[in-house]
């Protein structure tokens, strides 16, 4: 019954917090899913599975329910809403046409889903914020990479077992023990496993490096929380993340003017993350891409084998939760049927919505990627395009791995940052008139008109 509890809190916290302020919701939407892998696998009953499904929903019900002022979306924001009722639509049709070919049983299909329409909404949301709530939501994201980051280190102090009993919930985490010569288990901290916590670090350092260009009063806590958060990418062993972070710096560094101080700052941020990495080799796991063969062969199965072999035997789809990356509560596990194992995003979408959904999905990442963030004054555009970056970065890697629309919370985080890039190019709100001021000096009546009518100007 715990499970049900912290359910019921999941729901009631959110929906609570966001009636104070948007920025607070997501903050505690974040908040549940930091902590839902441990919370799942401490407390294991049916319930404790849709903890982050209920934190959603009840940001949903606040956001989409209280007054709002309308604010002026421009012509992205109206595609983008077009964009959304597609792609919202189209996995329940497949689910209409599943009972004709073999597919999932229905209640695995609702449990895909969560997948494939639950998080959508988040990108609108996302389109909708402001400066002030992204504030908001930035300080929540401070510090909880400050706890995620504590209890990596006491996972690797004091072991995982500590933390993550063993159980069906906790299963991938023990079978991921392929760091260094030992054998040692990746570092999960509070997340489902590995790379759920390294993702999330990542994606999160573009609003971190937003605070530090707007909070100059708090620089130095904002970088000291940044060299944690990169810390997270190699203390957790992922080496996906790793490269992803290498890829959005570099092309930072193209895409804009650094400044020598801005080069110096990176070059020192550098040196301090290396020291660190280089005192443990547990924190080296991503060397292992030097080799090539390595790399060369898992792309191109990745690729060739995981993306065009389901085109050919799925064009129509096999239905929701039939990619092995859906996550399937126990409770239902003897529903399912066994899923196809992929390790390509765009492979499991056409695998469970079709061609047609693939198409659509390929349609949306291009135009979503078009949306370069406009010229803003101010120094922390550098911020906007790492966000545009990030985003763009973790789709086009999305061939090398599925997870990236089911990761908790990383998932919800990206689809925030998909909406938030068509919301920089909102157009600014139109300028409120400034009333004439009356002039306080009597006025003789116009010649032909009585003194009891008045004059138009």
């Amino acid at each position: 019954m715990i499970g049900l509890g912290l359910t019921l809190l999941a729901f009631a916290g959110t929906l609570l917090a966001t009636r104070r302020g948007t920025g607070h919701g997501l903050g505690v939407l974040m908040l549940f899913g930091y902590f839902y892998g441990i919370l799942r696998a401490r407390f294991l009953d049916g319930f404790s599975h849709f903890i982050f499904d209920a934190a959603v929903l009840g940001l949903y019900v606040s956001f989409f329910t209280r007054p709002r002022k309308k604010v002026r979306v421009g012509l992205d924001g109206q595609a983008l809403q077009v964009w959304m009722r597609v792609l919202m639509v189209w996995p329940l049709c497949t689910m209409v046409v599943s009972p004709f070919f073999d597919s999932q049983h229905f209640f695995i299909q609702i449990v895909g889903l969560r997948v494939a329409i639950l998080l959508l909404p988040l990108i609108t949301i996302g389109a909708s914020l402001d400066e002030e709530t992204l504030d908001q939501f930035t300080e929540w994201l401070l510090w909880l990479n400050v706890v995620a980051f504590g209890f990596a280190v006491a996972e690797l102090s004091l072991g995982l077992e500590m933390f993550f009993p063993r159980n069906a919930s906790s299963a991938i985490i023990y079978l991921s023990t392929d760091v260094g010569e030992d054998n040692q288990p990746r570092i999960p901290s509070t997340f489902n496993n590995a790379h759920a916590f390294a993702a999330t670090m990542l994606m999160s350092l573009p609003l971190l490096l937003r605070r530090w260009h707007r909070r100059r009063n708090s620089r130095v806590l904002t970088a000291a929380v940044m060299v944690l958060t990169v810390l997270c990418l190699f203390i957790s062993a992922a080496r996906s993340p790793v490269v992803q972070l290498f890829v959005i710096i570099l092309l930072l560094l193209l895409c804009t003017r650094p400044s020598f101080k801005m080069l110096a700052g990176v070059t020192a941020f550098a040196l301090v993350v290396g020291v660190v990495v280089m005192q443990n080799p547990r924190f080296q796991r991503f060397a292992t891409l030097q080799n090539t063969d390595y790399v060369t062969e898992r792309v191109g199965w990745s690729v060739n084998s995981s993306l065009w072999s389901v085109i050919q035997d799925y064009p129509l789809g096999n239905g929701l939760g039939s990619a092995a990356g859906t996550s399937i509560p126990f409770f239902l596990a003897d529903l399912a049927r066994p899923q196809i194992g992929l390790e390509n995003e765009f492979g499991r979408i056409a695998l469970e919505q079709g061609i047609l959904g693939l198409v659509m999905w390929l349609g949306f990442v291009v135009w979503l990627v078009t949306r370069f963030p406009p010229r803003r004054r101010g120094a922390w555009v550098v911020a906007d395009r790492m966000l545009w970056l990030t985003m763009c970065v973790m789709w086009l890697t999305a061939f090398i791995g599925t997870g990236l629309l089911s990761s908790i919370p990383g998932s919800a985080l990206l689809l925030l940052y998909m909406g938030a890039v068509v919301g920089m190019r909102r157009p600014a709100p139109a300028p409120v008139a400034k009333p004439r001021p009356v002039s306080a000096r009597p006025t003789s009546p116009a010649r032909g008109v009585s003194t009891l009518e008045t004059v138009r100007p």
